[in-house]
């Protein structure tokens, strides 16, 4: 007999597999109708919340063509405007160290804030540098991923080290 969570993961590889046909069929034709499909689904076989895109690109066939994939990732890629050109920003940050002359009045960070001196640490690139103890491969290696699960190519990247002043 199955259990309540082998239902959870048939209905999720269906959902998974409708959606992606619909993309395929042209039926789903942008993030509106998308998203509209993925509310459906997720009402159809009663999931709690509604899967996101990346968890779609988690579960692409494998015998996909290379057209089908690129026609499924240009409706489900977020943000296609941060690798049009072909190349990923990647941003690490240095660890908090203090200016040899003193603390500037318009710096808000600093070691005793846990951030590089001339930064919050609310930026995106501090907190990943924050959660991962400032080391710049757990940095990279985050970022990387986060872009690839959300549909953007990671073979060619522009590297930002942040955070010395």
């Amino acid at each position: 007999m199955l259990e309540q969570e082998d239902f959870g993961t048939i209905n999720k590889k269906k959902f998974y597999k409708k959606i992606i046909e619909l993309i395929l069929c042209g039926k789903i034709k942008n993030k509106d109708s998308l998203h509209k499909a993925k509310v459906r689904f997720s009402s159809k076989y009663g999931f709690k919340k509604i899967p996101r895109d990346s968890e779609i690109l988690e579960n692409l066939p494998e015998d996909i063509s290379k057209e089908e994939r690129e026609r499924i990732l240009s409706i489900i890629r977020k943000k296609p405007m941060r690798t049009i050109s072909g190349v990923a920003i990647i941003a690490a940050m240095t660890s908090p160290a203090s200016c040899p002359h003193g603390k500037c009045l318009p710096c808000p960070g600093g070691p005793e804030n846990n951030t590089p001196q001339s930064y919050t640490g609310y930026e995106p690139a501090a907190m990943r540098a924050i959660n991962n103890n400032f080391d710049p491969f757990l940095q990279t290696r985050d970022r990387l991923l986060q872009l690839k699960n959300v549909g953007h190519p990671v073979d060619k990247i522009d590297f930002i080290v942040m955070g010395g002043t």
